[in-house]
């Protein structure tokens, strides 16, 4: 069965990559953040406060991932060829 939150290890366990490299590639990009965060009618809850978990509405987290991959990983490619 599918679950229908993910948690930060969920997502780690489906992309592959660590915390650090989703905050700073996705989740706190400012090109992503807006239309990811909750509060702007998107489907991740970002922690407020320490302690706090953060939370992905699943099947719209994979949506986006998948849309926006290309996007992500060029520019991932792009710093690299500097």
């Amino acid at each position: 069965m599918n679950k229908v939150w993910w948690s930060m290890q969920d997502l780690k366990e489906r992309t592959g990559y660590s915390e650090d490299w989703l905050k700073e590639n996705i989740l706190l990009h400012p090109r992503y953040r807006q239309m990811l965060d909750l509060e702007n009618g998107g489907f991740v809850y970002y922690p407020e406060k320490k302690g706090e978990r953060w939370c992905f509405i699943a099947s719209r987290m994979e949506e986006f991932l998948e849309k926006h991959f290309r996007d992500i990983f060029m520019k991932k490619l792009r710093r690299f060829e500097r």
